[in-house]
């Protein structure tokens, strides 16, 4: 692309409306793009688990910044070391591994890291990988407001061990296409914990400029945010049994549907999608009661009989990956999707198209073929990793 691109900051754009408002104004702008293949440096800490082919837990953010990066994402790059360190020095407790990972090419290469990862380790991740953890922001000031970018499958684990941490209700939202979130097409559970400054407290007005210091990062919140980081890994990595829930993800999945088939009314029916998850969360439900079941005290349960491992988290996750997939991606599992946020089960999004256009156009009948390839995704049997 020839065009270019610059960015104004408030002041200078009020500066420059200022002398508008006096009369005709002459402004020159020179931009220097440089594209091209460059050499990156990604830097990797692996806690391995109990065997050397143990499942593991893949924690993240981006090394990265613009100018000086305090906050975005220096607290979070060092709190990524002290836990990798810590963890590292009680491996013996972990029943699985931890694979820590600081991405380099984040802005300016909308991802290149951590996208170039999923390609070299696509194979290990897709048998192996249980969740990705991404760490954003961690440290900044006057932080006030808890959230979470969290997938439905990890959403209760992240509310529980917020409350326990900070004594809060935690908001969450599904994941967005931000945050190196670039393992979608492996169907990953994922989680990132938001901690940040209220609006009337200024927001986060530094954000990508060179005000982003070292003096913006508040050693005390990043103690609370690293513990809570902490505390979440210490459950994914050491718990008997790993932490996911099965029916919150399809219970999602149906929620969705509904909302779909409410907004496409006569023009699309969902009803055998629709057929196929009630079947899907029945089974699934049956999984979680004998999953849990340890905690009534059922000697058949996984974490009673003490049926529980490997075997067990790769199953879980491997229930999971495909509804991961459909959830949150366009292109696949091998295709990485445009660094934009599409929203939750992005291959009904011409539903929109349905409802907006007579039925005699080609953006109707368009929309149409699209939607029904997308039903075949979403309903056909697809077998796990």
């Amino acid at each position: 692309p020839t065009l270019p691109v610059a960015e104004v900051r408030r002041s200078d754009g009020d500066r420059l409306r200022a002398l508008l408002a006096e009369g005709r104004v002459q402004v020159r702008m020179s931009t220097e793009t440089r594209t091209g293949w460059k050499p990156l440096r990604l830097l990797v800490a692996t806690i391995p688990g109990p065997t050397s082919d143990a499942p593991f837990v893949l924690a993240g953010g981006h090394l990265d910044a613009w100018y000086h990066g305090g906050t975005d994402n220096g607290g979070a790059n060092v709190a990524m070391l002290e836990l990798a360190r810590a963890f590292a020095r009680h491996r013996s407790m972990l029943r699985r591994g931890l694979v820590v990972a600081w991405w380099p090419g984040h802005s300016n290469g909308r991802y290149a890291g951590s996208t170039w990862y999923v390609d070299q380790r696509f194979d290990a991740l897709r048998r192996r990988a249980l969740a990705y953890v991404n760490f954003e922001g961690l440290g900044q000031m006057q932080a006030k407001r808890f959230s979470a970018q969290v997938t439905a499958s990890l959403a209760d684990l992240t509310r529980a061990v917020v409350r326990e941490e900070v004594g809060i209700d935690l908001p969450t939202s599904p994941p967005g296409r931000s945050s190196d979130q670039s393992f979608n097409g492996v169907g990953l559970p994922l989680l990132e914990i938001d901690h940040s400054r209220l609006a009337e407290d200024g927001g986060y007005w530094w954000w990508h400029t060179p005000d982003d210091t070292r003096d913006k990062v508040d050693a005390t919140v990043l103690k609370t945010d690293t513990d809570v980081y902490a505390a979440i890994l210490a459950r994914l990595l050491a718990e008997p049994v790993y932490p996911v829930s099965l029916t919150a993800t399809v219970e999602r999945l149906g929620s969705i549907l509904v909302q779909r088939q409410e907004a496409a009314g006569s023009h699309l029916d969902l009803a055998e999608a629709l057929a196929r998850q009630r079947r899907l969360l029945e089974t699934v439900r049956r999984v979680q009661i004998a999953l849990d079941g340890g905690a009534a005290g059922d000697p058949a349960s996984p974490a009673s009989s003490g049926v529980h491992g490997p075997e067990v988290d790769l199953a879980l996750v491997a229930i999971l990956r495909p509804l991961h997939r459909v959830l949150f991606t366009l292109g696949g599992p091998y295709h990485p999707d445009p660094a934009v946020s599409e929203g939750s089960l992005p291959g009904l999004n011409a539903v929109e198209m349905l409802t907006a256009n007579d039925p005699s156009t080609d953006r109707y009948q368009f929309a149409r073929t699209t939607l029904r390839l997308s039903l075949i995704h979403i309903s056909e049997p697809t077998r796990p990793y």
